[in-house]
């Protein structure tokens, strides 16, 4: 055999192998199951349509890869709306990776899942949320919504519970009374 043919073969042989020991990373194309909106409405957190009156810059994440925050003035609320504005975190990357995108201005019927890791709900391409002129059949098989305003529940929901709020003022009124004695036993010393 010529040495270029050998050297092409074994350079050929290093790389196939090289291939097979050392395969790429991964990928997987969004795959999601079908349901109807009644079934949705029993599975997520929150159910609602409203408007996108803000649309918040993509950020990545470490384990959800790009996110990002709407905001959405509530007009009709089937579950789980707690405020007239509602803060959805919606996945921002393509279709394949399950991710959306909301306009703003626009209308949308949303479903959403409250994610115990940081506590906000969170949506994606497989949660069935779509513009509410595409939504005729979901809207009648979901029926009667109640229709949202501001003094049902106040202005904005920021995606932190009414407990986060109470140990955050019952924190900072411990560190009051303990500086308060602190200052106290220091005069007292003097």
């Amino acid at each position: 055999m010529k040495p270029r043919l050998v050297m092409f073969m074994s350079i050929l042989l290093l790389v196939t192998s090289g291939l097979a020991l050392f395969p790429g990373e991964r990928v997987y194309a969004c795959s999601c199951v079908e349901s109807d909106a009644q079934k949705r409405l029993e599975t997520y957190t929150t159910v609602f349509t409203g408007e996108v009156v803000k649309k918040g810059e993509s950020q990545q994440t470490k384990h959800d890869g790009l996110l990002r925050e709407y905001t959405f003035d509530v007009d009709t609320a089937w579950k789980g709306v707690n405020a007239k504005k509602m803060k959805i975190i919606g996945s921002d990357g393509g279709s394949e990776s399950c991710g959306i995108q909301f306009e703003k201005n626009q209308f949308y019927l949303i479903f959403a899942s409250l994610d115990e890791r940081d506590n906000r709900l969170h949506t994606n391409l497989c949660s069935g949320n779509v513009p509410v002129e595409q939504a005729g059949d979901d809207l009648k098989l979901l029926g009667a919504g109640k229709v949202v305003s501001i003094e049902d529940f106040g202005e904005t929901n920021d995606g932190r519970s009414g407990s986060f709020y109470l140990i955050l003022y019952g924190t900072v009124i411990l560190l009051g009374v303990l500086a308060v004695v602190w200052v106290w036993r220091r005069q007292r010393r003097i």
